[in-house]
């Protein structure tokens, strides 16, 4: 399994945190395919995501108890578009919770 560390400001909530990570990949044309936990990381926010007649699943994970964000591909589960998006989406994540505000 591949894992890429997102830089998660401590000034930001986890609450918040979500919903700048889903309106972020939102805006990029991911779709979501799941939404839970992880039972390794209990209270965290997990997401699959999905390109559109893509094969290949991203995966975001939000741990609340430790506030660390970061994405993963499970070897199983690569694509060529992952690759491709995973360093812009990387950015961009980390640029919009920058700017979000406290709380």
């Amino acid at each position: 399994m591949k894992t890429v560390p997102i830089k998660f400001p401590t000034a930001c909530s986890t609450a918040r945190a979500a919903g700048v990570i889903e309106r972020v990949c939102e805006d990029r044309g991911l779709v979501v395919a799941m939404r839970g936990s992880l039972a390794s990381y209990p209270g965290s926010v997990h997401w699959h995501y999905k390109q559109p007649k893509q094969k290949g699943t991203l995966e975001i994970t939000l741990d609340v108890v430790s506030h660390r964000l970061w994405a993963s591909v499970q070897a199983g589960r690569r694509a060529p578009w992952i690759a491709a998006e995973l360093p812009p989406l990387r950015r961009a994540i980390e640029s919009a919770l920058r700017k979000s505000p406290r709380g």
